[in-house]
C-alpha cells in the first residue's frame, strides 16, 4: 500500500468516526440538517436514515457508501482506482455540505458555542478536506506507477 493511500484511508475512516459522534449529537439534541436554508428537516433519525443527513453529519446511505469506497480504495487495480478517485470526490463535497449548514455558524458564535458540536464540525470539515488533498496525491501516485501499455 503506497504512503498516500494508506493515509486516505485514515482520513476517511476519521471522517467517518467524526459524522457518528455528530450523529449521536444530532440525535441527543434534536439537530436537524437544513442546509442552505432548504433542506427543513423534521425527524432527526428519519432523516439520517434517508438522504437528508442531520446539521451534524452526512446520512446513514452515504456513510456507508463511504465505507464501501474506503474499502475499494484498498483493492489492487482498476477497483482500487475507483475507490480512491470516489473518495476523493467525497472529500470534496462533505465540507460543502457541512459548512452550508446553519449550524456552523451558530456553533462558533461566542453566545451558541458548544464544544462538542464544534469539535465534530471542525474534525468533519478537517478530514474531509485532508481525503481530498490526500485523494489527489494517492490518484497521482497509482497513475504513477500503472504501466503504460500499448
Amino acid at each position: 500500500m503506497n504512503h498516500p493511500l494508506k493515509w486516505l484511508v485514515l482520513a476517511s475512516l476519521a471522517n467517518l468516526v467524526g459524522n457518528s459522534l455528530g450523529t449521536m449529537l444530532a440525535l441527543q439534541y434534536n439537530l436537524t440538517g437544513d442546509f442552505g436554508g432548504w433542506l427543513n428537516g423534521q425527524d432527526v433519525l428519519r432523516d439520517f436514515l434517508g438522504f437528508k443527513g442531520t446539521a451534524l453529519s452526512a446520512p446513514l446511505p452515504f456513510m456507508l457508501i463511504q465505507l464501501g469506497l474506503t474499502i475499494l480504495a484498498l483493492r489492487p487495480g482498476r477497483s482500487g482506482r475507483i475507490g480512491v478517485g470516489a473518495l476523493t470526490f467525497v472529500g470534496a463535497l462533505y465540507p460543502i455540505a457541512q459548512l452550508g449548514e446553519p449550524i456552523v455558524l451558530r456553533v462558533w458564535s461566542p453566545s451558541g458555542f458548544d464544544p462538542a458540536q464544534a469539535v465534530v464540525l471542525f474534525v468533519n470539515v478537517a478530514t474531509a478536506i485532508a481525503m481530498l488533498v490526500i485523494g489527489i496525491r494517492a490518484w497521482r501516485t497509482m497513475r504513477a506507477s500503472v504501466p503504460i501499455t500499448r
